[in-house]
């Protein structure tokens, strides 16, 4: 009997550390963006307070990014798109105080171009 009741007590304890890790509240993040024509790089300020740097996940494309950020039962959660390329390899985030910073360099056009001989 002492089995049985182990096995039903495990379970329960399963379902409440899934109940706790439940997202009830997805929020779309404050988020700020500059771009510097000069250096050719985009900036990014995304607001997600409280929210642990090991929890923050970054993903980008060479036209957007997807952000999620968790805290408790809340996820903070973006897609941001661009109307031109970056290069995914050169960005660079940076997470201080509740700001998440992405720095991301333009891709020029012309960086791939073939010179053609005339």
């Amino acid at each position: 009997m002492a089995l049985v009741e182990n096995k039903q007590s495990e379970a329960m304890q399963e379902q409440a550390e899934q109940k706790d890790n439940e997202i009830y509240y997805r929020v779309y993040p404050d988020m700020r963006r500059r771009m510097n024509y000069k250096d050719k790089t985009i900036h990014f300020d995304v607001s997600m307070p409280g929210v642990k740097k090991e929890n923050i996940e970054l993903k980008a494309l060479p036209t957007w990014f997807h952000i999620i950020g968790s805290k408790g039962h809340m996820q903070y959660s973006a897609n941001q798109s661009f109307g031109f390329e970056i290069v995914p390899e050169k960005t660079e985030a940076k997470y201080d105080q509740g700001l998440l910073h992405i720095t991301a360099h333009i891709r020029d056009p012309l960086d791939d171009a073939k010179e053609i001989e005339i």
